[in-house]
């Protein structure tokens, strides 16, 4: 199979909407008319009532979504055939563009989740070690903190640093392709919570 077919399954694999077909099959209403309206699990469990169906729920929809973005990068070798370097590009571009797909789903108008769920299961499938470092990030800036955003964009900040850390020699060598996607979805990340960003400091500057 080329390279672009796999990158295509990737894509529209990314596309699937967890959120909305978990939130519909469970309550019966488009997740989409929920809190903020985004298509993840973070808002898809506020469609729950106790405090026990929203954890399930996410977990659920989280781990649905992660898996959108481990079986591509995992299979993406195998698929196109790719060996040596060309395994490594092959594994990039497919998790990549099953982040896209998440992101920019043709099935809901290209308007789709945030993609933090999917790009670590992209991730763990390519460094599980770098996967670990950015979540446990995540949880400790998402406690700190009080929100899910900034764990979010933590988690993002941290995978380019633990790609580097873990093999400075390799990082911008053999690795490169896997370094570039980090900093890539470092930045990406930041844009999709680009509307979060704006409320929290606007209303930080309202409470002033």
């Amino acid at each position: 199979m080329s390279l672009a077919l796999v990158c295509l399954g990737a894509f529209l694999l990314g596309a699937v909407p967890f959120a909305l077909l978990v939130v519909r099959v469970c309550k019966g209403v488009d997740v989409r008319t929920v809190g903020s309206g985004n298509v993840g699990a973070t808002n898809a469990s506020r469609a729950f009532a106790s405090k026990r169906g929203r954890l399930l729920a996410f977990l659920a929809i989280y781990l649905l979504d992660a898996a959108k973005g481990f079986a591509p990068a995992w299979w993406a070798p195998a698929l196109a055939a790719a060996d040596g370097d060309a395994a490594l590009r092959a594994a990039v571009l497919a998790g990549l563009c099953a982040v896209l797909g998440h992101v920019f789903t043709p099935f809901l108008g290209f308007r789709g989740g945030k993609g933090v769920a999917t790009a670590t299961g992209a991730l763990f499938a390519l460094d599980w070690r770098v996967t670990a470092i950015a979540l446990a990030v995540f949880f400790a800036v998402r406690l700190l903190t009080g929100h899910v955003f900034f764990g979010s964009l933590a988690l993002g900040g941290a995978l380019p640093v633990a790609a580097i850390a873990l093999a400075p020699d390799a990082a911008f060598g053999a690795r490169l392709p896997f370094t570039l996607l980090c900093l890539l979805l470092a930045a990406f990340l930041v844009w999709t919570h680009r509307s979060n960003l704006r409320k929290h400091f606007a209303a930080k500057a309202a409470s002033a």
